[in-house]
């Protein structure tokens, strides 16, 4: 018989918390609150993949160490788990990893195809916006989406899947349909053994990577943390020295210097650089500082002063480039974050 010990009961939680905060919005504010500082998502998608994400995991684990059902067959199959999950837990760094970095290389060719800087956000307009950058990649999310339709589920309108830019990044970014299970499993696998406290702060770990692979990328805050948490874990060893935590320390600071410096790097406070990719009716710039107009062939290239937000620009040329062009690219201004 099947003992539901408190790492099932958390598990059964978070996956029931998980469905609730898809199918209802009466808690959306709340989770949007309490999730900001881990996600930094724009909607309730991202916390909906961490609590069912981490979920599973727990309950998978339970599972597999039972034996039981479906499971043991798979089981026995399996080779022999190592003491505590070690190298599964390195396959699983490897694949995310990979991951991590072909995303930034298919966001590079984006922007190579297109002749504009790699340092500039870019806007897939049809048939909804969707944005994405180096430094908060959505390439692979793009593919969960796709998906979706093509299945036909149904999503709550406030879940943004960002189906529209899979038309830019395919067939590419089909690789996180491979590394994203691969990587779910091997980290389901580095579990085992693992004492209560371990597997909770693992599982956790494990979950925001995993949802930094698919929504936002290395520069990501859940991808940041999860790695962190992931190189922790990994370094430790037994007995427990608290220098066996620097490196891990070093290289999570290195990787926020760098994406600082990136955002830094492609920061201009003078004026937006927009390059409208097929613009087909006119665009109205009223509103809007323009500075110059250039068309070239395919594209326009419009110049216009950046004294709003970033995210002020970038939302009210959703609404006056929507079904007007494919999409655009548009230089920063990191200062407007500050």
């Amino acid at each position: 018989m099947l003992k539901i010990d408190r790492l099932d009961l958390l598990g059964i939680f978070l996956i029931i918390l998980g469905v609730v905060v898809l199918t209802t919005s009466f808690m959306d504010n709340l989770v949007m609150m309490i999730m900001w500082p881990l996600l930094f998502g724009s909607s309730e998608g991202k916390a909906v993949l961490f609590f069912v994400g981490m979920g599973s995991l727990l309950i998978l684990n339970s599972l597999i160490r039972s034996k039981i059902s479906f499971f043991n067959t798979i089981y026995s199959r399996l080779k022999e788990f190592s003491p505590d999950g070690r190298k599964y837990l390195k396959i699983f760094l490897i694949l995310v990893i990979l991951t991590y970095f072909a995303g930034i290389i298919i966001e590079i060719f984006l922007r190579l195809k297109y002749g504009v800087s790699p340092l500039t956000i870019f806007v897939s307009l049809n048939p909804s916006p969707t944005s994405t950058s180096p430094t908060h990649s959505h390439v692979f999310k793009s593919v969960l989406g796709y998906l979706i339709e093509v299945v036909g589920l149904h999503v709550p309108n406030h879940v943004h899947t960002g189906a529209s830019l899979i038309q830019q990044v395919m067939p590419w970014a089909f690789l996180i349909i491979f590394t994203l299970p691969a990587a779910y499993i091997t980290g389901l696998f580095s579990l085992n053994n693992q004492r209560d406290l371990y597997k909770i702060i693992m599982a956790f770990s494990i979950t925001l990577t995993l949802v930094g692979m698919l929504d936002g990328g290395i520069f990501s805050p859940p991808g940041m943390i999860g790695l962190a948490g992931i190189l922790g874990i990994y370094a430790i060893k037994s007995p427990f020295k608290m220098r066996q935590l620097l490196v891990p320390a070093i290289l999570i600071v290195l990787l926020i210097v760098s994406g600082v410096a990136l955002e830094i790097l492609g920061s201009n406070s003078a004026y937006h650089e927009l390059t409208i990719i097929n613009p087909h009716q006119p665009i109205d710039l009223q509103g809007y500082d323009v500075i110059s107009i250039q068309n070239q062939n395919d594209r326009t290239i419009i110049r216009i002063k950046a004294n709003r937000s970033d995210k002020k620009t970038l939302e009210d040329l959703f609404v006056s480039l929507e079904g007007k062009a494919d999409g655009f690219f548009m230089t920063w201004n990191f200062a407007s974050y500050l």
